[in-house]
């Protein structure tokens, strides 16, 4: 097109006075080239930080293509001591029976915590941050989760500390040893919990837990599970958690352990 013509089909658009205005601009405006426009750089600390709480996550030993099993099971606590049966199918939901059912109270949520955390999922990036530059705590890095009121401390590839707390509640897990299984992959061995007044801050009751596990196939199962837990007003409570015969399951077993 001419420029001639391309003139008069602008002032048709704008006008005399629109058109002397972009022609105006079209001389001051600096216009740079892509390659030369500010580019994001993201920050290396909290891509390490993001990375090392995706190591550790990817550490903890998962049950993949779990199918259940079924043990013999013996609880004792505060001197009580009762024996039965437990069957936790492919879903991860148990089933406890006990001679003495008022123990299922103490011995069932911790059955549930210990196979329940052994349940796989896919492990998503999450973004977090260094909450401070302290690199040789015996415990770890600390790290923040964006957006959560949750820090961890890690160490390699193990998650040593949790740190959690709300206006309801405030706690710290510490993890003080390991097992490793063949994989390599991370099971807690000796843990202590030490539970706080989330206004004050006084401690206000401490757990200290020790498990074992044994190789069942391609599974570490539960074999043991010992408590100590001691409260603000000099309560002391102690149990423990015995699992043997452990059987995998295959579909007809489950379906009979549970009609028993």
């Amino acid at each position: 097109m001419k420029l001639y013509e391309l003139i008069q089909k602008e002032l048709k658009c704008w006008g005399l006075a629109g058109l002397i205005v972009l022609l105006t601009l079209s001389t001051t405006i600096q216009w740079s080239p892509a390659r030369d426009q500010p580019r994001l750089v993201s920050n290396p600390n909290k891509v390490a930080a993001t990375q090392l709480y995706q190591k550790v996550r990817e550490a903890r030993a998962t049950w993949r293509d779990f199918p259940g099993f079924t043990a013999d099971v013996r609880v004792q606590y505060n001197g009580k001591s009762t024996t039965g049966k437990l069957t936790a199918d492919k879903d991860f939901k148990l089933n406890l029976t006990l001679k003495d059912n008022s123990l299922s109270e103490w011995s069932l949520p911790k059955l549930n915590s210990v196979i329940g955390h052994r349940k796989y999922r896919k492990q998503e990036p999450i973004p977090a941050t260094f909450a401070d530059d302290e690199v040789n705590h015996p415990l770890g890095r600390l790290v923040n989760i964006d957006g959560k009121s949750v820090s961890f401390r890690l160490r390699g590839d193990v998650m040593t500390e949790v740190h959690r707390r709300s206006d309801k509640s405030w706690f710290t897990i510490s993890t003080l040893d390991v097992w490793r299984t063949k994989e390599n992959e991370i099971l807690p061995r000796d843990t202590s919990v030490i539970y706080r007044d989330p206004k004050s801050g006084s401690i206000t009751g401490n757990r200290s837990n020790t498990f074992a596990f044994t190789r069942i196939g391609n599974f570490d199962l539960p074999s043991h599970m010992l408590t100590v837990e001691t409260g603000e007003k000099f309560e002391r409570n102690v149990g423990s958690i015995t699992l043997s015969n452990h059987r995998l399951a295959s579909p007809e077993s489950l379906s009979q352990a549970q009609s028993r």
